[in-house]
């Protein structure tokens, strides 16, 4: 007998919607699958949608939808999903500190601009009230004076670091090669 484990599925899409800086309109304009679904699944109210929607939401962020045999052990699973969520962690903290050494590798104009890029996204959030205000407040401090405070920025430790790196206004600089 296999069942589905909901709250670990409600988990990996919010999160996996969250980390690629998606709304659930946007989602929902991705997979084919309406937003008031998209928020059931977040929710965990959604027990009776379709397998067939759950599979166009999991492949539309890069997921693969499984089933785990009934009596596995919780805590098997909670410890797997902590691992999980450490390496994602890990990487987000690479992602930025590889773009930190791409802004300060990249000649001034272009740094500029991408740092004037990622202000934009983060006034557009505190406009449209896309993100709490503590999380814009603590990006528009770390992506204020030139591009060496603002690449020291994404470099240095801190309690909100990796909360601020699952919603970064760098998703259009992450990951893409120095020039």
């Amino acid at each position: 007998m296999y069942l589905v484990r909901y709250s670990l599925l409600r988990d990996q899409i919010r999160r996996a919607r969250r980390e690629q800086s998606l709304t659930q309109h946007a989602l929902a304009r991705r997979s084919g699958v309406s937003r008031v679904t998209i928020a059931r699944l977040e929710t965990g109210s959604a027990r009776d949608v379709r397998a067939g929607t759950v599979e166009r939401v999991c492949e539309a962020l890069g997921l693969e939808a499984a089933a785990v045999p009934a009596g596995a052990p919780p805590a098997l699973e909670r410890a797997l999903a902590r691992e999980k969520e450490t390496v994602r962690r890990l990487e987000r903290r690479l992602a930025h500190a590889e773009l930190a050494a791409r802004l300060l590798a990249a000649p001034p104009a272009e740094a500029r601009g991408l740092v004037a890029q990622a202000r934009a996204v983060v006034d557009r959030w505190e406009r449209e009230r896309l993100c709490s205000r503590h999380y814009t407040s603590r990006w528009k401090r770390m992506l204020a004076g030139p591009r060496e405070r603002v690449a020291r920025s994404l470099l240095e430790p801190g309690e909100w670091r990796d909360a601020l790196f699952q919603t970064t206004p760098w998703s259009f600089a992450l990951g893409r090669p120095a020039p």
